[in-house]
């Protein structure tokens, strides 16, 4: 640039004949001129360079962004879909080993329960409400005491409901229900052995000689406890064991029922709050006689005692029979509604006719249905109407009504069971009902009224 501006000079002073300032200050001109554009040039290459820098960072950028978004993708993928795959492959080894845990345990518990049927063998008489289907029941002499185990007892105490009018000659099935079909009915005893029962059942309720017993409603295939069905046993004045068969029709003829309901539900109370001081999952199916719905003694003080213990609404259950349901009047209704009103729900139990309007019960706060193994799998005879029974489970579900598959016995009807879609089971093969211990049923709560009173 300094040649161009000197070589300009010169020519204008040598050449041109421009007085030799005037040349200089051309040239000098003429040397800023060129610096400027230099510069100008410089500073614009500089630019691009710059600006096609930032461009190649910017895709740089944008593909690192690209990737970490496809890495986040993946990992998240992994980490939701590894649980459920390992989920998937642990869960039906988790419920086999269950299973066979279960089964180890009910082997034990078969074997100590005859051990003791061994050893008091020369003390107990045949009775023939002991046999059922040929086989007898499991011994209740040797009772489980610990609330947690699944062997923890439950049927219904006394099984009432189990007894429709005029069906009280039926017999006992192994979890303290009534049969009404007339095989094996006892035989009808006389006046005098009429007025002896009554006495004895009266004697055993005015001096609380009334065992709480408690059998399992299991989850299936998991069996899982999630129910326990509270069952009663009277113990006459020399300690002798009455089963329901043996009382509740003398009881129902002569108004103690109630005396029996009160102790029951006061009983079932305090189990539930000690069950739900250690799973809150458990619950409780209560039954309760037909005939204490209509005692005007006794029923207002149940309600306002229901109503005390209201915040157990969701884990107690009352169970009736279809029978006793079907034969309800306005009365009989209108304690049922005022029972679904603070919160308490319902079960059917002997379910014999699928031709039921389980709509209609489950909007008076029936929930829950029992049908009997048997039953559904075709081995005794029930008026199902259209229904296949491998139907019946979601039909009902349909409903708002859960099915429980009672009087299970052998693992041949789980197997069978499970592939009608039922999820809850109840019998033997879990476990017979079982004694609670003293303890557990002391204290704690105000009877709902009083037993003397009412049984008078």
């Amino acid at each position: 640039m300094v040649v161009i501006a000197g070589s300009v000079s010169a020519v204008l002073y040598f050449q041109v004949g421009t007085d030799l300032g005037a040349a200089v200050i051309i040239g000098t001109a003429i040397l800023v001129a060129e610096f400027l554009v230099n510069i100008m040039v410089m500073r614009s290459r500089d630019r691009n360079e710059a600006r096609h820098r930032s461009d190649m960072l910017d895709g740089g950028i944008g593909q690192i962004d690209q990737e970490l978004q496809n890495l986040e993708r993946r990992l998240t993928a992994i980490e939701n879909g590894f649980p459920n795959r390992a989920r998937a492959e642990i869960e039906p080894m988790y419920v086999e080993i269950e299973v066979l845990g279960t089964l180890v345990k009910q082997i034990a518990e078969t074997v100590a329960d005859l051990e003791t049927q061994i050893v008091e063998a020369p003390q107990i008489a045949h009775h023939p409400q002991n046999d059922y289907h040929g086989q007898p029941q499991a011994s209740l002499a040797a009772p489980r005491n610990d609330l947690d185990r699944p062997a923890f007892p439950g049927s219904h105490g006394y099984a009432p409901n189990s007894v429709a009018p005029g069906a009280a000659n039926g017999w006992e099935q192994p979890d303290g229900k009534l049969w009404s079909n007339g095989a094996g009915a006892p035989k009808s005893r006389n006046a005098a052995a009429d007025a002896a029962l009554r006495e004895a059942v009266r004697s055993a309720i005015d001096a609380s000689r009334i065992d709480l017993y408690l059998q399992p409603i299991v989850s299936l295939p998991q069996r899982q406890v999630r129910f326990y069905e509270a069952l009663t046993r009277l113990r006459a004045d020399d300690g002798e064991i009455m089963l329901p068969a043996d009382y509740i029709e003398i009881a129902e003829r002569n108004g103690l029922m109630p005396g029996i309901d009160n102790t029951l539900l006061l009983r079932s109370v305090q189990v539930l709050r000690r069950l739900s001081t250690r799973n809150r999952s458990v619950g409780l199916f209560c039954n309760v006689s037909p005939s204490t719905l209509v005692d005007d003694n006794f029923f207002p003080g149940f309600i306002d005692f229901m109503q005390k213990n209201q915040t157990l609404a969701e884990y107690m259950v009352f169970e009736f029979t279809q029978a006793a349901v079907e034969e309800m009047g306005a009365v009989e209704n209108e304690s049922l509604a005022a029972l679904a009103n603070l919160g308490f729900q319902f079960s059917v139990d002997q379910v014999t006719n699928l031709r039921t309007n389980f709509r209609a019960l489950n909007e008076r706060g029936f929930h829950y249905a029992k049908i009997s193994a048997d039953r559904l799998l075709g081995r005794i005879p029930t008026d199902t109407g259209d229904i296949h029974p491998e139907d019946v489970s979601s039909l009902l579900a349909r409903y708002g009504v859960q099915l429980i598959a009672d009087q299970i016995e052998t693992e041949a009807q789980v197997i069978e069971l499970l592939d009608f879609g039922i999820h809850f089971g109840q019998g033997f093969l879990f476990s017979p009902p079982r004694p609670v211990r003293s303890d557990v049923v002391q204290g704690g709560a105000q009877p709902p009224a009083d037993r003397k009173r009412v049984a008078s």
